[in-house]
């Protein structure tokens, strides 16, 4: 007990000259970096004053960085220092299965980085080699966030064959390998997460995924109406009123996330919700290739056609009918 207080007080200690002196050398700086100080000190003073207990201090500092997780998903929800908390968090306790699990899942769902999320559970598996929930993780990764079937199952079945999985990890693993309905398994695996976690932030998005595999499955029944349409009257309907009108399908569906359902100008049904998503993951893409860009270059690019003039991915936007907003001065992007 002696050796444990002892270490608790040196870990608050060290806490508290690293923060205090990382303040003051802040303290000029703006308030983005003052809110970077007040959740995480700075990592190369951290480590001189870990004393041995790297593991605690990884501790303390999961705590601090689901504080700003939780303040990130009810204000800004730009998560612009999540990278570099997990970063720290896992080189100080290699070993620390929860973070690179809940780091990997709050950087896929709520930061929406996919990239980053599984490259942080591929390190944590060379670690924890034995945890299924890691290669579990970048299964729903693939199949929720990039629609991946087949990549899906090659990791549904890493975790499967750790030995410590339970039943259902099994069963969604026999599922993908034989190719059943994507459809089915990802509401499956959303409903599992509501069931299992405690934090209501993951429940809402897990609730909101569930709306969205909804909505896509019915984008597909009006597409099939829209082609019934078409063979019957020659012709593109030009809204989903004229499906109803001609009597395919029961009136205007709701979108209880209150987008609307519109043909766009290929004749294909969309869903506003589904593309406003798909709009906030590929501009964090693209603001990952931006920022390679500065990096490699020493300043931003001065338009998106130079960016992928340089080789670099420009993902397009999902509205037909819109494009990328890019601010040359800033680096930022609408």
């Amino acid at each position: 007990m002696r050796k444990v207080a002892i270490a608790f007080a040196i870990v608050c200690a060290s806490l508290a000259c690293t923060t205090f002196a990382q303040k003051r050398v802040d303290a000029s700086r703006n308030a983005r970096a003052a809110e970077a100080v007040l959740y995480f000190p700075n990592e190369r003073m951290l480590k001189s004053f870990t004393c041995g207990q790297s593991s605690v201090v990884a501790d303390v500092l999961w705590l601090k960085c689901i504080q700003y997780t939780s303040k990130e998903f009810h204000g800004d929800f730009k998560f612009d220092l999540l990278d570099r908390m997990l970063g720290t968090i896992t080189r100080l306790d290699p070993y620390f299965a929860d973070a690179y699990q809940w780091g990997g899942v709050f950087l896929a769902m709520l930061k929406r980085d996919n990239d980053a999320s599984i490259d942080l559970l591929r390190s944590g598996i060379a670690k924890n080699p034995r945890r299924w929930e890691l290669p579990f993780e970048i299964a729903r990764t693939y199949v929720l966030n990039r629609h991946d079937g087949v990549m899906g199952a090659k990791w549904m079945a890493v975790a499967a064959q750790t030995g410590t999985p339970p039943p259902f990890v099994i069963d969604w693993a026999k599922n993908l390998q034989r190719q059943h309905d994507l459809g089915d398994i990802e509401r499956g695996m959303w409903a599992q997460i509501i069931e299992s976690t405690a934090d209501p932030n993951m429940r809402e998005t897990a609730q909101r995924r569930i709306a969205e595999v909804d909505l896509r499955e019915m984008c597909g029944v009006l597409d099939g109406a829209a082609k019934k349409y078409r063979e019957q009257k020659g012709a593109t309907p030009s809204s989903i009123d004229d499906l109803a009108a001609a009597g395919l399908i029961e009136g205007r569906p709701a979108d209880p996330l209150g987008g609307r359902f519109f043909i766009d100008a290929k004749g294909a049904v969309q869903n506003t919700t589904l593309l406003d998503s798909q709009a906030t993951e590929r501009r964090v893409f693209l603001d990952g290739s931006i920022k390679k860009y500065r990096d490699a270059n020493g300043a931003w690019p001065p338009n998106i056609d130079a960016l992928g003039a340089a080789g670099y991915i420009v993902p397009t936007h999902p509205y037909l009918d819109r494009e990328w907003d890019y601010n040359a001065a800033t680096g930022e992007v609408q």
